[in-house]
């Protein structure tokens, strides 16, 4: 217990992850595209090392940090997978086996994430809005 609330491991509420319950600092990342980024992002950097740390230092340190990467890709496009609608254990080999360019390939793929009533008529509001702005200038 930590200041009387209970921490519990990570789980997903609706499309955040909260790390203590009962906290509003809690949520980590706001949807899993952002936990997807953020995995990438650091895939891309330990890659990075990896390929200085081959050029100028050790190779087992180098294969250790290329390791990493893969296996940080790896959780990115398992994120990435899951926000685009498609099946999220299918991102765990396309990670390990293509690392940072598996996202790419991610990328293209079209997005089978179902559309909810909210999503559909959000843009047509915002451009009834920028009408109406632009009819009454007022």
């Amino acid at each position: 217990m930590v200041n009387d609330v209970a921490i519990r491991p990570l789980h997903w509420q609706g499309r955040r992850v909260i790390l203590h319950e009962g906290s509003s600092r809690g949520y980590m990342f706001e949807s899993r595209l952002q936990t997807a980024q953020f995995w990438l992002a650091a895939s891309a950097l330990l890659t990075f090392v990896a390929a200085l740390v081959f050029t100028f230092g050790s190779i087992i340190v180098a294969v250790f940090c290329l390791l990493l990467a893969h296996g940080s890709a790896a959780t990115g496009c398992f994120f990435y997978m899951d926000s685009k609608g498609y099946p999220a254990i299918l991102g765990i080999p396309i990670g390990v086996g293509l690392g940072v360019i598996g996202s790419i390939f991610i990328l293209i793929l079209p997005d089978q994430s179902e559309q909810t009533q909210f999503n559909i008529e959000n843009p047509l509001s915002t451009e009834g809005v920028r009408n109406a702005r632009r009819r009454d200038r007022g």
